[in-house]
């Protein structure tokens, strides 16, 4: 362990640090948490409705529901499945398999069986994305109850994880993330259930959810191998083979069958989205891209969650001493931490980095990063009322805030010096980003200041953490939350608050445009499209996905654009000529020649001239120009045109 001297020179790494790695905030007396959780769940809840209804719009008298655009292009596979057509994305073509998430996929099949109507279908998407997160904030209480005595860590692991916004939005919006970050942590519940107490119900329990697992996202088997290579190893002997066969080789064949199923079908040996993200693309493209947005979006969005983690790490709260099992599960979670992380940074990160936020990858390990902080945080309060440990640990915290802080300021020097050019491009300067590193940088040195007097903010040595000894004070339970998350949520929920959640406005547009097409043209009416979600599934018409995910002549073309994962691929010549496209909803990056080709082509050019955002319309389908050239696009304009 290193020498830290405090202010009068003493040591207190062999103290200090050891009291903040082994003090318990609270005794293992049972405290009363369910009132509590009950109260942060009522208020999520609340805070659920309200963000479900402002995801809903008015066409002809009906209120309609729609979700995040990649979520609707499985929505397209499921209802084309739930008709009989196969999972396809055009009825009576070649398939493709331009979703990555089979299992989620076949739920919304099943939705759509039940004759909801389509204006409602979403809806029930969403409510299962609701089901999800409360369970999700249940379980993730469960583990930390294995981790600390502390009764007031459970309550606010669950709270902290019914309010992540990254995790509400990408669940609530009808993605799959929700789903897989309730399967990694229930494996996870299920490997720390094995090792207190093994039993056969418990490994097979774990192995179906390692199945689902692997049929809801195939590189969620990553996280299934370590969990169940965890779960066996702390089995007891004589068990331990048989349970590592029975978690993996469910999973396997899981797997197994989806390959079997895509070769047979698709005629594909990796879905349609691995050819688009990772063809043509080199790894250190895709790793460059993956980190920079990386470090950005957690120092930005995470950066008090993180800095408290490095203090923690720094304070020596995790060791390699395996044989003890709260550590032991430590080193656990920030191992799928790390794995969720380098899988993000190996793919080159998403599409929507410009939220800022966790983005669909991270977002499932959420729960990994709440349970480490709030436990270290629990031991940090645990250490507090001995004057070494305090200041050793203020001391640590401010370095890693400064770290955090010089990182940002860093990251956007780069991007002010090498941005990139383009439609899609990441690496471009942000003074939010820029301003916060300044802050981060700030506070921390202001945090060295303060440490030598900090006893002139601490009286008698103590801040009143007897109280939280034996119950769970909502108040200070609160403001732990408020101060750990609050920092780096705020710009989204206020973003919310004003706005609505991100891209709703344009899914609400695509959608409406989609209502139109369906009502105002013939079937065979083939559209073009970048935004393949919401215009897509409710016009139900026969689509070009240009952006390729769906198309796999595009997919296994060579990068055009600056690389964004999806969205950096496109063929006009294939997409607008060959399949003889009707309407252009959209253009990605063009030139003078692309702009040339297309009105060779016989398109025209809809609304203002000056208008590089308007649709193209083929000369044949020149009758239906009417219908574009109306602000078909707001409630009152589309019951017009629709006549109602």
């Amino acid at each position: 362990m290193e020498t830290r001297n405090g202010r009068d020179g003493e040591d207190v790494s062999a103290k200090g640090a050891a009291n903040v790695g082994s003090t318990p905030l609270l005794s293992t007396n049972e405290a009363p948490t369910k009132g509590p959780l009950r109260l942060f769940l009522g208020a999520a809840l609340a805070f659920y409705a309200l963000f479900l209804w402002r995801t809903s719009f008015v066409a002809q008298g009906t209120r309609w529901f729609v979700l995040f655009e990649d979520a609707m292009i499985s929505m397209r596979y499921a209802r084309n499945f739930s008709r009989g057509d196969g999972l396809t994305w055009n009825v009576g073509e070649a398939p493709v398999e331009g979703y990555t998430n089979l299992l989620w996929t076949l739920w919304m099949s099943a939705l759509h069986k039940l004759g909801l109507p389509e204006s409602k279908i979403s809806l029930g998407i969403m409510f299962t994305g609701v089901a999800i997160l409360v369970t999700l904030g249940f379980v993730v209480a469960r583990i930390a109850r294995k981790l600390t005595d502390a009764p007031w860590v459970p309550v606010a692991a669950a709270a902290a994880t019914w309010f992540c916004y990254p995790l509400v939005f990408w669940t609530l919006r009808g993605m799959e993330v929700g789903a897989v970050s309730l399967c990694i942590t229930g494996l996870l519940a299920f490997a720390l259930e094995i090792e207190d107490d093994h039993s056969w119900g418990k490994v097979a329990g774990m192995a179906a959810l390692g199945g689902a697992s692997a049929l809801l996202r195939s590189d969620s088997v990553t996280s299934v191998a370590m969990l169940g290579l965890y779960a066996a190893a702390v089995s007891p002997k004589g068990r331990r083979f048989v349970t590592l066969a029975m978690v993996g080789g469910f999973s396997v064949a899981m797997l197994g069958g989806q390959i079997a199923y895509r070769h047979n079908y698709y005629h594909e040996k990796v879905p349609n989205t691995a050819h688009l993200k990772l063809g043509g693309i080199s790894t250190p493209t895709r790793v460059k891209r993956g980190l920079f947005v990386m470090l950005q979006v957690f120092g930005y969005h995470l950066g008090v969650p993180f800095a408290t983690l490095l203090t923690g790490l720094l304070s020596g709260l995790v060791s390699k001493d395996y044989k003890d099992k709260t550590n032991r599960r430590l080193l656990l979670l920030i191992a799928m931490l790390g794995l969720q992380f380098a899988y993000a940074i190996y793919v080159g990160g998403d599409a929507w980095e410009w939220m800022l936020y966790a983005n669909r990858y991270t977002s499932a390990a959420m729960p990994a990063l709440i349970l480490l902080v709030t436990v270290f945080v629990s031991r940090f309060l645990g250490a507090w009322e001995e004057e070494a440990a305090r200041k050793a640990t203020v001391r640590r915290f401010a370095t890693s805030l400064v770290g955090i802080g010089l990182l940002l300021l860093a990251l956007m020097v780069l991007a002010k010096v090498r941005p990139e050019e383009g439609i899609a491009r990441t690496i471009v300067f942000s003074k939010k980003v820029a301003g916060f590193g300044g802050l981060f940088f700030l506070v921390g040195l202001l945090m060295f200041l303060i440490t030598p007097n900090l006893e002139l903010l601490v009286e008698d040595g103590k801040i009143g953490l007897g109280k939280m000894r034996d119950q769970v004070p909502l108040g200070v339970v609160t403001l732990i939350l408020v101060v750990l998350w609050a920092p780096g949520q705020l710009e989204p929920l206020a973003t919310w608050a004003k706005g609505n959640a991100a891209q709703f406005h344009d899914e609400e547009r695509y959608a409406r445009l989609g209502i139109l097409l369906n009502r105002k043209t013939p079937k065979d009416f083939r559209i073009a499209v970048m935004a393949a979600g919401a215009t897509p599934y409710f016009a139900d018409r026969p689509t070009e996905d240009m952006l390729g995910k769906n198309d796999a002549v595009i997919a296994k073309q060579s990068p055009k654009g600056v690389f964004s994962p999806g969205h950096d691929k496109w063929d006009y010549d294939h997409s607008l000529r060959e399949k003889q496209s009707k309407l252009i909803v959209e253009l990605a990056d063009r030139t003078d020649k692309d702009m040339a080709s297309i009105r060779a082509w016989g398109f025209s050019k809809l609304g203002k001239p000056e208008d590089e955002d308007a649709m193209w319309i083929h000369s044949s389908a020149l009758q239906y120009a009417p219908l574009f050239d109306s602000e078909w696009d707001t409630r009152d304009g589309l019951d017009a045109v629709l006549g109602k």
